[in-house]
């Protein structure tokens, strides 16, 4: 039994004895407005313990739903850092696929340059030999 309840009781009890002794005591009336003051006040404390009541069941429903959305976010920041790794590794092969297609690149490059100086050797041989041949025709 908790403390408010006990009190409550013994509050009960000593209105109870109050009223009845009231009617054979000179100040009954007293007594009577008195009990009716106590009822009152513990009308009061009664309503404003169902207010804090609601109230707290309202924060209880409210923590409830944060504490639901809080693991809803949980899981999903889970899922997005299993992705996240997903993306890393993805990028990871990427780059290494584009680092090895830039050399594959550069060596073509390089080959191109070479075929374009030897062509450039051929034409000024080509054009050595036609200057010879037409001077050496005439």
């Amino acid at each position: 039994m908790g403390v408010a309840q006990k009190g409550g009781n013994a509050l009960r009890k000593l209105k109870s004895v109050a009223q009845k002794r009231a009617s054979s005591l000179p100040a009954g009336n007293l007594i009577n407005a008195v009990v009716e003051q106590v009822n009152q006040f513990e009308s009061g404390i009664k309503q404003t313990v169902d207010g804090v009541q609601d109230k707290v069941k309202g924060l209880q429903a409210n923590l409830l739903k944060m504490y639901q959305a809080n693991k809803e976010l949980e899981q999903e920041n889970r899922e997005l850092s299993k992705a996240m790794v997903g993306l890393e590794k993805d990028n990871a092969h990427l780059t290494m696929k584009l680092d090895r297609t830039q050399m594959e690149l550069d060596v073509l490059k390089a080959k191109l340059e070479n075929i374009g100086k030897l062509v450039s050797g051929y034409e000024e041989s080509i054009a050595a030999v036609t200057r010879t041949t037409k001077s050496k025709r005439k």
